[in-house]
């Protein structure tokens, strides 16, 4: 066999793998009230028997209170019928089932408790990727959705939404670590500059950045108009830095009205 034909053969595999589920139940590892939404194998050359499993500590469920032909509000987007409560992704070695690493999905900032909404039906068409939708568009989203988000070369990253209104959507990414083969929660380092005044914070779920289309890979510029709801324009420049694994990034405002 060619080398082009053995390097074709392993990345569709490798495609493949972040592709395929593998079936785990609570007391595997994971506590007896786990409720587990997804798993995935992970497509890695240097671990070939890693996968990650989505759960939720014991969730309360929310079926979405209206018609089928009802327009989805702004919030339901992210949200469609859903759980909530404690979110979780665990690191699984797939040979024998044993949870090697456990990281808990940190909340969005300012939040007042530690749950989390996920959808386990929503329409077609908006963040999740819904594969098999009914006649009505909904259907059982995705959210192990495994691409390559960071631009690193490999996909291994999944997000996460939430839209608290029509304007305002954080975002989340969460993925595999080759070099720490743990499970990590990308945190962006954001500076703000305004004027000569310049700050800095880490965000764990920024204001729609992996809803965006990378500039380049692993590279966002992108603005969000506020102006009309007596804001200004927020303008993003971030990039991913693989040597650190965390997202590096400055932000600027313009046009904004008077108050």
């Amino acid at each position: 066999m060619t080398a082009p034909m053995t390097a074709l053969i392993t990345l569709a595999l490798s495609l493949l793998a972040g592709k395929t589920p593998f079936e785990i139940a609570p007391g595997r590892g994971l506590p007896p009230d786990a409720k587990v939404l997804e798993t995935r194998r992970i497509p890695s050359k240097a671990h070939p028997d890693r996968g990650m499993v989505l759960w939720m500590k014991n969730p309360a469920s929310y079926p979405r209170e209206a018609e089928p032909d009802e327009p989805y509000t702004c919030p339901e987007e992210t949200r469609g019928s859903f759980y909530s409560g404690p979110a979780f992704v665990s690191l699984v070695d797939v040979d024998n089932l044993t949870v090697l690493d456990t990281l808990a999905i940190q909340v969005m900032e300012g939040s007042k408790n530690d749950s989390i909404d996920l959808p386990y039906q929503i329409h077609a068409g908006s963040y999740y990727l819904v594969e098999h939708p009914r006649k009505d568009g909904e259907g059982k989203p995705t959210l192990l959705d495994l691409r390559d988000i960071n631009g690193d070369g490999r996909a291994q990253e999944f997000a996460l939404y939430d839209a608290w209104a029509c304007m305002g959507l954080g975002t989340a990414l969460l993925g595999y670590s080759e070099k720490q083969d743990r499970m990590i929660q990308y945190p962006l380092l954001l500076t703000s500059e305004q004027g000569e005044r310049k700050g800095t914070e880490t965000l764990l779920w920024p204001d729609y950045l992996f809803s965006k289309k990378p500039a380049a890979p692993g590279h966002w510029h992108y603005e969000i108009d506020y102006s009309g709801r007596g804001g200004c324009v927020d303008q993003y420049d971030v990039h991913y830095d693989a040597a650190h694994e965390r997202f590096e990034g400055t932000f600027r405002q313009k046009d904004c009205m008077e108050r």
